[in-house]
């Protein structure tokens, strides 16, 4: 079959299936929510058969023309595309599964179907994407989607704000990514990714060095914004706010998941440019460990999840801009499934236990959800990265491409990262399996069952791939078309020990029967306070960011009001008045106008005389 048109049915459907649902069965939910799964199961049956054939060239179409500027619209068919686009395919499919029963009781439930066939089809689009501004195009359609979703409870005044932030705070970093856009096409004037990346003809070859640094630098600026690395990531927490299968969709293989996608897809130019990897190593360790502190104290599940998730994301540019591809590429597509894994747990259990503190959840018994609690247990540990789980193999090539970076320090912060993701991983887990105390409420209270098979199906297709996909690694190696190293035991011996004292660490602050249950930071005071503050920077973005900007606008606002529009109001009044006068003078009495005339030449006349 003609993988053009697979292509087409595997993107374009569940757009398709957005705008029916949406304008036809906005009334009859059961029928919007069949035309979604549906339209989902379409990608997955067409991103693995399009995974199946495997890689092959391209394909364009003319888009439009201009002078010497031509557009064109199309597809890509290398390993990078075909493995995340099946990725993509199936995690979306999982989650619109997942919702069936999760939105079961949701007044709005066409409205959110339709919105995830909206997300589907913007990231499954921007992922096949040959052309960097048709990618362009669907990365902010990818936002766009994100801020419905986000927003989907608009009536709570949180969930509006949070739509609101992420939208801004992603359009921040879009500036700078569309700007370095804007550049390419003024220097090579193309946007056909394999042509930009082409190292006789491409961009390479076409600037100086200083222009690439900073075309790359502000691409990373839109990647900095759309995959939450610091300082523009306090916008995922917050985003918390939208329903848990939109956390999960969002965390796993979608808005933040574009970001590393991007910086994969445009890697040898990122390689050409030192000054740019090493700013983009700064910053992603930066944010790996920064988040990584404020999850070992947060209380809300949700959002322990979304700081992990910041981590995660900065592992996986730390080992692209160490030049490891395979390895952030391979961290990339597993910790979409233990990450999808773990929300639809954490929803699971809000589900059932009506609460989002992880606390609270062990005192009413989230343990008992038996195989919500194998979920967790699962992609907790993969998570932590405690080997065969998935996590560990693809944390493994990280580390192992930093080591031969050679730049120590970056390995050292990434073995303290690795060893706070285990202790906050397993501080969940033991809060919620061993709780100080338990309340006893029976089955009248629904707490002990467990979610329906709708909701289970998925979490374990999801379990499945954290326990398999990193046994992968040798086929995904292939795919890629990249040499994998080999990796003795003994070298994997740091990684294991790092994850081991980290599972003790939580074990003795939360697991012990005699445990405080408080940890090691809330007896360092001031460290508790400035981890619980998120280290303060929102409140440095609202005391400095936002007063400053409401000062600009107050200032503009005031120049237009007081001075270019009074101004220009004035004038207008003298011109009216100007007119006023001028109208009086025409009275219609001849006798006047004649009296006038001899007035003004007798006038002029003694002008003349005194000259």
């Amino acid at each position: 079959m003609d993988p053009t048109a697979i292509t087409l049915a595997t993107t374009f459907v569940p757009f398709l299936a957005f705008a029916v649902a949406l304008l036809f069965f906005m009334r009859q939910p059961v029928v919007a929510k069949a035309i979604v799964l549906a339209g989902g199961l379409v990608s997955v049956a067409g991103s693995l058969v399009l995974l199946a054939g495997g890689p092959r060239e391209p394909v364009r179409f003319l888009w439009f023309s201009s002078g010497d500027v031509t557009l064109h619209f199309g597809f890509i068919y290398d390993g990078l595309s075909l493995a995340f686009g099946a990725v993509v395919a199936l995690i979306t499919l999982c989650i619109q599964t997942y919702s069936v029963g999760y939105m079961a009781k949701d007044p709005a439930q066409t409205r959110f179907f339709a919105m995830l066939g909206l997300f589907g089809w913007a990231m499954l689009s921007f992922v096949y994407a040959v052309d960097l501004l048709q990618s362009f195009i669907f990365w902010e359609l990818v936002g766009l989607a994100s801020f419905f979703l986000i927003g989907f409870w608009y009536e709570k005044p949180a969930a509006a704000a949070a739509a609101k932030k992420a939208f801004i705070m992603t359009r921040v970093g879009d500036v700078g990514l569309f700007i370095g856009i804007l550049i390419i096409l003024n220097t090579v004037g193309m946007f056909d990714i394999p042509g930009l990346l082409d190292p006789e003809t491409g961009l390479r070859a076409q600037v100086s060095p200083g222009m690439l640094t900073l075309v790359m630098v502000l691409v990373f600026v839109g990647i900095m914004g759309k995959s939450a690395q610091f300082p523009l990531h306090t916008w995922l927490p917050d985003a918390m706010q939208g329903p848990t299968p939109v956390s999960a969709l969002l965390h796993s293989a979608t808005m933040v998941a574009a970001g590393v996608y991007l910086f994969a897809r445009l890697n040898p130019l990122f390689m050409a440019s030192e000054a740019t990897l090493l700013t983009v190593l700064c910053i992603s360790t930066v944010t790996a460990l920064l988040s990584s502190t404020i999850a070992m104290v947060e209380r809300d599940i949700k959002k322990v999840l979304a700081y992990s998730s910041i981590s995660q994301l900065g592992f996986m540019l730390m080992a692209l801009a160490a030049g490891g591809f395979f390895a952030g590429v391979f961290h990339l597509i597993t910790h979409a499934l233990f990450k999808a894994l773990l929300f639809l747990c954490a929803g699971s259990y809000i589900h059932h236990c009506d609460s989002m503190e992880i606390e609270e959840i062990g005192r009413r018994g989230g343990r008992k959800m038996r195989w919500t609690t194998a979920g967790l247990l699962i992609g907790g540990g993969a998570l932590a990265g405690i080997p065969p789980l998935a996590g560990f193999w693809s944390k493994e090539e990280i580390f192992a491409a930093l080591s031969h970076n050679g730049a120590m320090v970056f390995v050292a912060a990434a073995f303290l990262a690795a060893l706070l993701t285990a202790y906050y991983t397993f501080r969940m887990i033991f809060l919620i399996l061993l709780p100080a105390s338990e309340e006893h409420h029976g089955d009248a209270h629904g707490h002990g069952h467990d979610s329906p098979a709708v909701m289970l199906g998925p979490m374990m297709l999801l379990a499945a791939g954290a326990v398999l996909a990193g046994f992968g690694g040798g086929w995904l190696a292939r795919l890629l078309d990249v040499e994998r190293e080999h990796h003795t035991l003994l070298a994997m011996l740091p990684a294991i020990g790092v994850v081991a004292l980290g599972i003790a660490w939580a074990w003795w602050d939360f697991g012990r029967r005699s445990a405080a249950r408080t940890g090691l930071v809330a007896r360092v005071r001031p460290l508790h306070t400035l981890f619980v503050n998120k280290w303060y920077i929102d409140a440095f973005y609202a005391a400095v960011v936002a007063r400053l900007t409401d000062l600009l606008a107050s200032f503009f606002h005031t120049v237009e009001n007081k001075g270019l529009d009074d101004g220009f109001d004035g004038a207008a009044r003298g011109f009216v008045e100007s007119g006023w006068l001028t109208a009086r003078l025409q009275s219609g009495w001849v006798q006047s106008y004649a009296g006038t005339a001899v007035v003004m030449f007798a006038l002029f006349g003694i002008y003349l005389g005194l000259r």
